[in-house]
């Protein structure tokens, strides 16, 4: 390899050593620079990814406050505030309340089970009622819009006599509460004990 080097001219050996350069620069731009710029490229991107995420997050944190009134606001009429019996009676005396204003006449109301599902209670009424239909439709109306998320699961109408426009109906009206938890009430419990 020497021997040929040496054989060459002087302007053979200058093309020689600009070509072993440049061979030499695109190996070392394959081998090590285009790797490098690559993952300092990716590295740029996750960097402006996490940036825009944790701007989003840090204009959240601006807003808890707001966020947590918010929020005070639409449960404060659906946070369990007292005992399953009270909470009962509470919804009996609004459905009552609330057919009174549709002229809606309450034939039996039976309270039914009180269901846990997730971090509420649900509570269920069985009504019958009888009524003109527009009436009905109205108290049904006032049921599901009431703030205390209450809903009318089931129903069932029938006529009271023949040809009459009086109707007589069986619902099943439902009402989601956030239950209290455990830690709320153990505080309460322990003041409670005698020391």
């Amino acid at each position: 390899m020497i021997n040929i080097i040496s054989k060459l001219s002087k302007r053979e050996k200058y093309i020689l050593y600009i070509s072993v350069t440049i061979i030499g620069l695109v190996l070392f731009d394959k081998a090590v620079l285009s790797p490098v710029t690559n993952k300092i490229t990716k590295l740029n991107e996750e960097i402006d990814l996490q940036e825009k995420k944790l701007q989003r997050y840090l204009y959240i944190l601006t807003q808890e406050d707001a966020i947590t009134e918010e929020h005070k606001k639409y449960t404060q009429n659906v946070k369990q505030s007292s005992s399953d019996e009270e909470e009962k009676s509470k919804l009996l005396s609004v459905i009552e309340e609330l057919a009174r204003k549709s002229s809606v006449l309450l034939k039996n109301m039976k309270p039914g089970t009180t269901e846990r599902e997730g971090p509420y209670n649900k509570y269920t009424v069985d009504i019958e009622t009888e009524s003109k239909i527009a009436y009905l439709a109205d108290f049904m109306y006032q049921l599901e819009k009431s703030p205390r998320l209450l809903r009318v699961k089931e129903f069932n109408l029938a006529p009271v006599k023949s040809k009459s426009s009086t109707i007589k109906s069986r619902m099943t009206i439902t009402q989601l509460l956030v239950a209290p938890d455990k830690k709320e009430k153990e505080p309460k419990e322990t003041e409670a004990k005698p020391q």
